[in-house]
């Protein structure tokens, strides 16, 4: 006569009703993602154009002073007010840049906690569902 330890008689019942098809066992995951990217407000074609050309003149080496006074000849109109200062040619390239850094930003997922859920099987009319 062989004696089998409780714990060990329980968990080989339990792999039996798993192996009989009885048990169903899903993975929960629960993950945490964190992304500057779910929804960001569209730029304009014109807001594109205007830091495309703020930054082209920077690398020619110009000062904000001199796009500003480059933009207002050429009838390129701010969003908000007549002419363009230096400051909001500074301000409209800070803030692109700032905007293309944030984008740039990835986070790694952060696993919150993962489990089993093992549910039963439904029988109606001794078939499976």
């Amino acid at each position: 006569m062989t004696l089998i330890n409780p714990e060990t008689w329980q968990s080989r019942l339990l792999w039996n009703e798993f192996d009989r098809g009885y048990l169903i066992t899903h993975l929960l995951v629960k993950v945490e993602v964190v992304s500057p990217k779910l929804w960001v407000l569209p730029l304009t074609s014109s807001q594109i154009e205007k830091y495309n050309y703020i930054k082209k003149k920077r690398d020619e080496g110009y000062y904000y002073y001199q796009i500003s006074d480059m933009m207002n000849e050429s009838n390129i109109k701010p969003q908000r007010t007549d002419k363009f200062t230096p400051q909001q040619v500074w301000g409209l390239e800070f803030k692109m840049e700032k905007r293309l850094k944030r984008l740039d930003k990835i986070e790694n997922p952060k696993i919150i906690s993962i489990g089993l859920i093992k549910t039963k099987k439904k029988f109606r009319n001794n078939i499976i569902h």
